[in-house]
């Protein structure tokens, strides 16, 4: 029986060769390294033959991350109406005339669409804080404090969830399960790691590990806060987050602020055992 894998590497050889690729990317600078080494006379003909084989693998894997890219964009709109479900890839992959190769394609599912979108946030985010601090750089009066940094940047990011947090419980929810646990991490913390680094840590020691835990922590903590949230504009996850933040730095202030502390974890308790009950499949109501 012929793989997924092995009927892409079949249509795409038959595109490239027939002028239509649909756009899948070529390794050019594979090509140069085997024009420069055929005009030095080093390469025998079974180096070109393994040179010429590992440039098409290397033209079937660049090419089928775009297409899989490509079909998971797709399929964004598709959640409103299907979740975070393979379904939704499938609608996605329809739109692109690619419906027969969606479900191979993506085998674990709705979480691939979870991780594109979690993968896509954080490289935006990325590309903004790198921004702001090329012109805090030039405008050094625009320079604000570490901890206001830091605030402005998660509500940024956890902004970027609100178009789609009526289905948010269920992203949660998949990403809890332990067989997607690594990536989910995995995004966490390429996240903080952001935000810590265009806040100015440049820490080589154990701090690092320390200060992107702690982020880590007020982040998910936030981001569950947020999902049920019925002020004006998620003003009240906003002053939790804020909390979370100044707690961080002072402890004292957290045992003052002891009634602040109790109605915070009621509601992210609240938050979680939606989430759980999303996981086992029992809740379905939408915020």
């Amino acid at each position: 029986m012929i793989s997924t894998r092995h009927l892409f590497i079949r249509v795409f050889s038959i595109a490239r060769h027939s002028g239509y690729s649909r756009g899948l990317s070529t390794s050019v600078s594979r090509w140069r390294k085997e024009e420069t080494a055929q005009s030095e006379g080093t390469s025998t003909g079974q180096e070109d033959a393994f040179e010429s084989e590992s440039s098409s693998e290397e033209d079937y894997d660049a090419g089928e991350d775009q297409l899989r890219a490509e079909i998971l964009n797709a399929a964004m709109p598709f959640i409103y109406s299907h979740g975070w479900s393979q379904e939704a890839i499938a609608q996605g992959a329809e739109t692109l005339g690619y419906s027969g190769m969606a479900h191979g394609m993506f085998p674990k599912g709705g979480v691939e669409l979870v991780n594109h979108f979690y993968a896509t946030c954080n490289n935006k985010l990325e590309e903004n804080l790198a921004a702001k601090a090329k012109e805090i750089e030039n405008n050094p009066e625009l320079k604000k404090g570490t901890t206001a940094f830091i605030a402005e940047s998660v509500e940024e990011r956890l902004r970027m969830n609100i178009e789609y947090l009526d289905t948010w419980h269920q992203a949660l929810a998949l990403h809890a399960s332990p067989t997607n646990m690594p990536e989910a991490l995995d995004n966490l913390g390429r996240l903080v790691d952001h935000i810590w680094y265009y806040a100015g840590d440049r820490s080589h020691d154990f701090n690092w590990y320390t200060k992107r835990g702690i982020l880590a922590a007020v982040y998910k903590s936030t981001e569950l806060y947020m999902l049920q949230d019925k002020s004006e504009d998620f003003e009240d996850t906003w002053a939790f987050m804020n909390r979370r933040l100044s707690d961080v730095h002072s402890v004292a202030k957290c045992a003052r602020n002891a009634d602040n502390v109790t109605k915070d974890i009621r509601n992210v308790v609240k938050a979680g055992l939606l989430t759980a009950l999303n996981i086992v499949g029992m809740n379905d109501r939408s915020r």
